[in-house]
């Protein structure tokens, strides 16, 4: 008879089964609910089939002592406020006070576990002032009357010795790779009051195949196991189990591993119904995003990071997030474009309320700005209460259909998660929202959430998980040397002496080696249908196998099933597939245009990129980096010379400056622009400002000394000023940074630069990927232009870089007969160039008209370093098939 068998007949008469864990009893009850059906039973009494940890907690209820016990939050909490008040000012306070508390919790539970006192031994310092931690927390619970975790087995038992609980004459105990002192004790108490108690093994013998498998790495081991599973699947088996010893830490790369191989449509599934394929994975409750936004909401604070502001405005869990999906899109895409790296939420409120189709969400963050002023300390119950309460007036979870997996989370958050704060009251003074808030997210990271459903065919768990399961195949991962036996770490705050004689967990080589005999003796006879496997490297590393895998048959291999991601998939497919060449969208049907000459100029350097920016819209986010964004500083230098030549006009003025004149006019109007730019823009520290400002007042200096002053006499007639200009069938708005009169009314067109990769000679390019100067230059026949320049404003390059009419009307600028490019153009006079212009601008504009749309860069180089829209052309990946056309 095997040990199921023997279980549910034992439980048939009234026996009560301790597991080792909450799965293995459940699994339990499912078999005797199963083996009742088939006997053909409609009602049957409930089997005494439960977890060891779930009957001590029964008991203590039955006791009417429920209420004393401290779960495993509280103990924490108490643990930490221990070691805080007794380290603070002292160097213990640089400890990380949480892993500290969770090493002390651990070495006071196995004390208690074995019932052992560190009086007597030679202690380190370290352990001297965890006795004194240990003993405060004595006292504290015996003041309370607070029942600890460690303490049960020893009250439970002590109840069954006196009479208090009833005895149970029949006691099996299930799934304990080692009896824990606890577990003697009970034995020892059962037996001796005259009932049976036995620890019932789980091994047997099996006579199926074992394998053992050599993966490359980690990675290739999970995707074999994945494929290995989908090849039984496929075959209708309906119990496969994955054992992996270090669950927690690979799970996300398991789930998406095995989603990929087995169940690759749910890869791209737009909600949790759409996957047909689930595993008995649980992580914690905070990685789901209902219960992630709403630690996010709750913690907003006075300033955002742009990170921040965008989750406000894309989440779907605030109130009127689908009724203003897009707008709110549209305005995260806008604050974007400011390039800051932090809001203030007032300044965002104010943003908002200048957009009526945004109503909602003002209503929303007036209600987070109200829930920040209260700040007062309070006793966490209540912050729960307030937290509740905080959420449900912001509109969480927001107002679409949750899905099924969302429901049940927030379930979680409120009976555990909440209810966990609640339960910190007796524990705790009052404290502030900041305190709350933390002690919420770590409650919330330690809650493990799964989705709660049928068990599937394939269940995945970890290595003390699965005590007590078999399956028809089992497949055990990840058996390196260093897993099995693992490397024992004996607990800092107890002598490694003592644990060594008490043989406690994890103390000593012998005692892993032990425990892990134990483990693989038991996964032997999980199943008929085994497969041990290991990896033989980690990145650099060679690894070897556990010493402890048992002797396979060399020339057994697992089954894989072909490779079913979507990626291997379309790799596989042979067909060739078809080609369609679409590089004309719809023809133009308006004149006037948003882009200004930045239109054309996309449109000389890519037509696709000038028909996603201009005619679809379509643009990257902008990004922030530390500091003044390089754009904002650009902005800040034109507009710091557009103010100085707005009130000097003419160069005469600026000469008739001395030195000190001229710099308290630079400083002013420097000040003035940095004012002026930031009046609707948050501004940056002081400090940042600071440094902005003499960076601008020392680079207008240079620009005007070593450029402007040492030029031929000039006058400005425009600085900054909007203009219309006619180009083939478009009107393109563009602004132009300054233009100059000369002494014979000569007219010279600037614009300001401050980059490093300037050439004159891209004026006479084929496509003009410069086109700003010669649009204004070809515009005005009355008033055209007598040269173009650019204005290079950047330390110790201070220049122009430009064409003239005539030599000698800008400095050293070259006229058109010094540049090889435009006789190689057959372009040699002034006039010939403005055709040339003229034409070049006319061309780009009717592209653009036409619908013209090819992806086709002018340089690979210059052209796509800096796009944004390389991840929709693709124009830097290799091509799939020779002969593939350069522009599609």
């Amino acid at each position: 008879m095997g040990y199921q068998q023997k279980i549910i007949s034992a439980a048939v008469q009234g026996a009560l089964v301790l597991t080792a864990n909450k799965r293995l009893s459940r699994y339990l009850q499912s078999r005797f609910d199963q083996q009742m059906q088939a006997a053909g039973k409609n009602v049957w009494p409930t089997p005494q089939i439960v977890s060891y940890e779930g009957w001590l907690n029964r008991c203590l209820d039955d006791l009417g002592e429920g209420w004393q016990l401290l779960n495993p939050v509280q103990q924490q909490c108490l643990w930490e406020q221990q070691i805080e008040d007794s380290s603070r000012g002292t160097a213990l306070e640089l400890l990380q006070l949480s892993k500290t508390a969770e090493k002390a919790l651990q070495a006071h539970r196995l004390l208690n576990e074995y019932d052992l006192s560190l009086d007597g031994w030679q202690l380190t310092e370290d352990q001297q002032v965890f006795r004194s931690w240990r003993q405060h927390y004595q006292t504290q619970c015996q003041q309370h009357e607070w029942v600890d975790q460690g303490d049960l087995p020893r009250r439970i038992c002590s109840a069954l010795e006196n009479g208090q609980l009833d005895l149970p004459q029949q006691v099996f105990l299930v799934g304990f790779d080692q009896l824990s002192p606890g577990l003697m004790l009970l034995m020892e108490t059962v037996r001796r009051k005259g009932g049976q108690c036995d620890e019932l093994p789980l091994q047997s013998e099996r006579v199926g195949p074992m394998t053992c498998y050599a993966a490359r790495d980690s990675s290739h081991e999970i995707e074999s196991a994945a494929r290995w599973t989908r090849y039984l699947l496929d075959q209708g088996e309906e119990s496969i189990g994955i054992v992996v010893p270090d669950l927690q830490m690979r799970r996300s790369q398991i789930e998406r591993i095995f989603r990929d191989q087995i169940d690759p449509a749910a890869t791209i599934a737009l909600h949790d119904e759409d996957v047909v394929f689930s595993l008995s994975l649980g992580g914690p409750l905070t990685e789901q995003g209902v219960v992630h936004a709403a630690l996010e909401f709750l913690g907003t604070g006075r300033q955002l990071t742009l990170d921040q502001t965008s989750f406000l405005l894309r989440s779907p869990y605030l109130g009127g997030a689908k009724q203003e999906a897009d707008c709110r899109a549209l305005f995260d895409q806008n604050i974007r474009s400011f390039r800051q790296s932090k809001f203030k939420l007032s300044r965002l409120v104010s943003l908002l309320e200048e957009r009526s189709e945004l109503d909602v969400l003002v209503q929303v963050f007036d209600k987070i700005q109200l829930n920040q002023k209260t700040d007062d300390r309070v006793l966490p119950g209540v912050w729960a209460s307030r937290f509740a309460d905080e959420l449900h007036s912001i509109g969480w979870p927001g107002d679409r259909v949750l899905a099924s997996s969302e429901y049940q989370a927030i379930k979680v958050w409120q009976e555990k998660a909440l209810s966990a704060l609640v339960a910190l009251d007796p524990l705790l003074p009052p404290i502030n929202r900041q305190r709350a808030l933390n002690l919420l997210r770590r409650i919330s990271q330690d809650i493990e959430f799964q989705i709660e459903g049928p068990t599937g065919s394939v269940q995945v768990i970890g290595l003390l998980e699965s005590s007590g399961l078999d399956f028809q195949h089992l497949w055990v991962m990840g058996l390196g040397e260093t897993v099995l036996p693992g490397r024992p770490q004996p607990n800092p705050f107890i002598p490694l002496k003592l644990q060594q004689d008490h043989d406690m967990p994890h103390a000593s080589a012998a005692r892993e080696l032990q425990f892990a005999e134990q483990v693989i003796a038991r996964l032997k006879s999980a199943s008929d249908d085994i497969v041990f496997s290991y990896p033989l490297r980690d990145g650099d590393c060679d690894l070897r196998p556990s010493p402890l895998i048992p002797v396979c048959d060399p020339d057994a291999y697992p089954e894989l099933a072909d490779y079913q991601d979507l990626s291997s998939l379309l790799q596989s497919h042979h067909d060739r597939l078809e080609s369609l060449a679409d590089r004309r969208g719809p023809k133009l049907d308006k004149e006037v245009v948003e882009g200004g000459t930045g239109l054309l100029k996309d449109q000389a350097h890519c037509p696709f990129r000038a028909f996603l920016h201009h005619r679809l819209q379509a643009r990257s986010l902008a990004e922030t980096a530390p500091g003044i964004a390089p754009m904002a500083r650009g902005d800040l230098l034109h507009l710091a010379l557009e103010k100085i030549w707005q009130k000097l006009r003419t160069q005469n003025q600026l000469l008739a400056l001395n030195g000190l004149e001229r710099n308290q006019l630079i400083e002013t109007q420097v000040t003035a622009a940095l004012d002026s730019y930031f009046a609707r823009r948050a501004a940056p520290s002081e400090q940042l400002l600071q440094l902005e400002s003499e960076r601008l007042v020392i680079l207008v200096q240079e620009w005007l000394e070593d450029v402007e002053i040492k030029r031929d006499y000039f006058q400005v007639l425009e600085t900054e000023q909007q203009h219309v200009e006619t180009i083939g069938a478009l009107k393109i708005s563009m602004q132009v940074d300054r233009i100059d009169q000369l002494k014979e009314g000569q007219r010279i067109v600037i614009d300001y630069k401050t980059g490093t990769d300037l050439h004159a000679e891209e004026f006479f390019s084929q496509l003009l990927i410069e086109p700003q100067l010669p649009i204004y230059a070809v515009a005005d026949s009355e008033a055209a232009a007598d040269g173009i320049a650019f204005a290079k404003v950047r330390r110790g390059e201070c220049r122009f870089l430009g064409v003239v009419k005539e030599k000698g009307l800008l400095g050293r600028v070259g006229e058109l007969s010094s540049y090889a490019q435009a006789e190689e153009s057959g372009i040699t006079s002034w006039d010939q160039l403005l055709v040339f212009w003229r034409q070049q601008l006319n061309q780009l504009a009717e592209d653009f008209v036409a619908g013209e749309a090819s992806v086709k860069p002018y340089d690979r180089k210059k052209s796509c370093q800096y796009c944004d829209l390389t991840g929709i052309c693709r124009v830097q990946e290799p091509r799939a098939e020779s002969g593939a056309d350069d522009d599609c």
